[in-house]
């Protein structure tokens, strides 16, 4: 029997997370519920996790804080559901490392599109989990152990450390909005107190070096960037 991927809901409103449960349920994956920050402690602790939607209003703790602490240990996928749509609190969901931000209310179809698309990309719920070995996209491979980007036809970008750091934090995240401040935080070992004057020049040599219009590395106006590519990960 094939292996069924493991979701937990944390959600506070009882109907809304039955909705969601029997929902994914009936889309083949085996789906476990929490109410409060406690009882979803109790099921990470019990058995890995695939992936977690997170209702950031808990009655007992941040929603948060939770994410963030949870990134900091596990690769487990992560799905902010939360009823605010402003864009600061999206920016500040997405930068806890959450993979994806969705307000309620929302249709069941447009869910199930992200938590596939969130699966297919997340490392899953063990701990201490490390990015794949290479990345392939828009004609370029990355080559993380050697730091090395070429493209398909063996053309090398010359790319600096923090040109690197910044893609490499891109790659990690497609299709997620990332603010100049997170990214100001990848290259910091790079290049110390980088504000976003810093990564609109880093964006725009990396466009350059890549030969990118644009489509790659999105201008989200405002905010911050979104690696727009399809990537492929190996090794």
């Amino acid at each position: 029997m094939m292996n069924r991927k493991r979701i937990l809901v944390v959600e506070d409103d009882g109907a809304v997370r039955e909705m969601i449960a029997a929902f994914l349920s009936n889309a083949g994956y085996d789906v476990q519920t929490a109410a409060d920050g406690f009882a979803m402690q109790q099921v990470l602790e019990s058995a890995p996790v695939d992936l977690l939607l997170l209702d950031l209003g808990l009655p007992d703790c941040d929603g948060l804080e939770v994410a963030r602490a949870l990134r900091a240990r596990s690769k487990l996928g992560i799905i902010m559901v939360t009823s605010r749509d402003e864009p600061d609190a999206r920016a500040d969901g997405l930068e806890t490392g959450a993979d994806d931000y969705i307000t309620k209310p929302f249709f069941p179809r447009e869910l199930l599109a992200r938590v596939r698309n969130v699966l297919d990309r997340a490392g899953g719920g063990n701990l201490d989990m490390v990015a794949a070995q290479t990345a392939v996209f828009g004609g370029w491979i990355m080559d993380r152990p050697n730091r090395r980007v070429v493209s398909e036809d063996g053309r090398a970008a010359a790319l600096t450390g923090a040109e690197f750091d910044l893609l490499a934090a891109l790659v990690d995240q497609p299709g997620v909005l990332l603010t100049r401040e997170a990214l100001a935080a990848a290259v910091a070992e790079k290049k110390p107190g980088a504000g976003p004057r810093a990564i609109d020049i880093l964006v725009s040599r990396l466009r350059r070096k890549l030969d990118d219009d644009g489509t790659l590395i999105e201008t989200c106006r405002g905010h911050g960037y979104r690696f727009a590519g399809v990537v492929a990960r190996g090794g």
